[in-house]
C-alpha cells in the first residue's frame, strides 16, 4: 500500500468510513478563457472534493478556442467518466464552464442525471453576472 492509499485510509477510518465502502467519485472539469490561470480555478475544485469526501478520477481542464460545449474533447471525456459508471458527478465551478447557454447546460446536466450522475457547480453564477473583478 503506497503512502498516499495509507493516508487516505487513515483519513477514512478517522471520519468513520468502513473500509469497504467505495468513496464518491467525481471528475473536475474547468473550462476558461486562454488568459486565465486555471491553477486556482482547480484548487477550488480540489477543496470541494476534499471538503466533500469524494475522490477525483479525472482533472480535465481546457482552454476557450471558441468550439462550442458538444464539441469540446474534454467535456466529452467528462461525461465519458459518467457514462461508463466510473464517476458519479462533473465537479466544475461554474456552471458557465460547461455551457454559458442556459438550454444547452440544461440538455447537458439531462444527459448527465440520464447516466446516474450530476453536475455540482462550486459556484452557481460565474463572476461576470455576479459583479465579481
Amino acid at each position: 500500500m503506497g503512502d498516499r492509499q495509507r493516508r487516505r485510509a487513515l483519513a477514512d477510518a478517522a471520519a468513520g468510513f468502513p473500509p469497504k465502502i467505495e468513496r464518491f467519485k467525481c471528475v473536475i472539469y474547468v473550462f476558461s478563457p486562454e488568459f486565465t490561470d486555471s491553477d486556482q480555478l482547480l484548487r477550488e475544485c480540489e477543496g470541494t472534493a476534499q471538503a466533500f469526501g469524494w475522490d477525483v478520477v479525472d482533472v480535465i481542464t481546457e482552454a476557450d478556442d471558441g468550439t462550442p460545449p458538444r464539441g469540446r474533447e474534454g467535456l466529452k471525456r467528462a461525461l465519458g467518466y459518467l457514462r461508463s459508471g466510473e464517476a458519479g458527478a462533473i465537479l466544475t465551478v461554474y456552471r458557465s464552464m460547461i455551457s454559458p447557454s442556459t438550454s444547452e447546460y440544461t440538455e447537458i446536466a439531462r444527459e448527465v442525471e440520464e447516466n446516474g450522475g450530476f453536475v455540482y457547480a462550486k459556484n452557481p453564477t460565474s463572476p461576470e453576472n455576479a459583479g465579481m473583478p
